[in-house]
């Protein structure tokens, strides 16, 4: 582990090159030709391109980026977050080629990215689990739906990053989900619970099986499947629960073999709690578990890649210290015609002191592959006083040109104030 490729792009790139180069390791940076936005080139010692247009044909592309593996000579790849990060066919090709992927193997990533076959393993080791059913095809799918009851979620079995679940109320809107999601499709479909929290257990796993928590977090605001709000540590949730939590969250982790960090996700209802999916990567708030510990999560995954051990007493989660982070993605609505070129009229981010952002936009560039803009991060004492932070820095920041949540942020945060 001497030669990293970088196979992301915007702030986690950035954040990446700087790890790296902190640990002397050298760098080289993925760059898509007609990647408008390709600054976090500028962090790296090196670049190598891909062809294609769009996140799905450069970027997400395992056969494209493992060309880039190929070409530039690396002995290790650092994927950060995205759909490549929990991609097993390209962790299988990195194996093959006997390069170190920082992340779970390759037959980790696929029993954590099939829905169903995750559920049942977490199933079979004890841990809670809702009515769930797998299904393909329209009449199959409104039988399971009848069995399972509704109001139900339907999730393509290996979509990833929440924009394609739907919560169907009524037949209506199965027969709307079957429509969108095309007949090829295969569902997996789980009961829905209309009174529920996503919470969030992050966690590494050495190759020695030294289990690291990392903090817990939840879900404040989602819309169009994106996760816009999110604060630390869980509150209103018993310190019983969450200990549960914790320790099903560890024993996920091992059932499926995982290593490096990780996050695994339950849906917390009134009076229990159920497993809903594991992601096998740098969590988007990874930032909020640094703050919480003090360590740098890049580093720590670069460290376990490696194969050191690591003292669960070299690592403290400081519970008492509120984290809330809010997330500028761009509208889907901005996105429909993807890839076509969009422009930021006006792109400026408050100094606000105890706020911090991570992003890597050039205003003065056409924006043709960002989905997050920036991300704002403050931490307090308690969460009000985490939540006015924010709401201060948004409100004296300006996104002009495109859509990015900013006023529904800024409303669901008045809440928390």
């Amino acid at each position: 582990m001497q030669h990293i490729l970088i196979a992301n792009r915007a702030a986690i790139a950035v954040r990446a090159a700087r790890t790296c180069r902190s640990l002397g390791l050298e760098t080289t940076a993925l760059c898509a030709a007609t990647d408008t936005q390709d600054t976090h080139a500028a962090w790296a010692h090196h670049t190598v391109s891909v062809e294609g247009y769009g996140l799905p044909d450069t970027y997400d592309s395992a056969e494209r980026v493992l060309s880039a593996v190929r070409r530039s000579g690396v002995d290790c790849v650092y994927p950060g977050y995205g759909s490549l990060a929990e991609n097993a066919d390209f962790v299988a090709g990195l194996e093959a080629l006997g390069v170190t992927f920082v992340g779970p193997s390759a037959a980790a990533l696929r029993l954590a990215g099939s829905k169903a076959a995750a559920v049942e393993a977490a199933h079979r080791i004890g841990v809670p689990v809702l009515p769930h059913a797998s299904a393909r095809g329209r009449d199959e799918v409104l039988a399971r739906v009848r069995e399972v009851g509704l109001p139900a979620v339907l999730k393509p079995e290996y979509g990833y990053g929440g924009q394609e679940v739907r919560i169907a109320r009524s037949a209506e809107d199965v027969e709307r989900a079957l429509a969108a999601g095309g007949a090829d499709t295969s569902w997996y479909i789980e009961k829905y619970l209309t009174v529920n929290r996503v919470i969030g257990v992050t966690l590494a796993v050495d190759h020695h099986g030294t289990v690291i928590p990392l903090g817990e977090r939840e879900s404040l605001l989602v819309a169009d499947g994106l996760k816009l709000l999110e604060a630390s540590p869980v509150q209103g949730v018993g310190a019983d629960t969450l200990a549960a939590l914790r320790a099903d969250a560890a024993r996920v982790a091992e059932a499926f073999g995982l290593r490096n960090v990780m996050t695994v996700e339950f849906i917390v209802g009134p009076d229990r709690y159920y497993f809903l999916e594991v992601n096998g990567r740098l969590p988007l708030a990874y930032q909020m578990s640094e703050r919480q510990t003090g360590i740098d999560l890049v580093g720590l995954q670069l460290r376990i890649a490696r194969g050191e051990h690591i003292s669960p007493d070299d690592v403290r989660v400081d519970r008492a210290r509120h984290c809330l982070e809010a997330r500028l993605f761009t509208h889907p609505q901005e996105l429909a015609g993807f890839p076509e070129v969009g422009k930021l009229d006006h792109f400026e981010l408050a100094d606000t002191e105890g706020v911090s952002y991570a992003w890597s936009v050039d205003p003065q560039r056409p924006v043709t592959y960002e989905l997050i803009l920036a991300q704002a991060l403050a931490d307090g004492t308690d969460r009000p006083a985490a939540a006015r932070l924010v709401r201060k820095a948004l409100e004296a920041s300006r996104v002009d040109g495109l859509r990015c949540y900013v006023e529904e942020i800024t409303q669901r945060l008045n809440d928390e104030c």
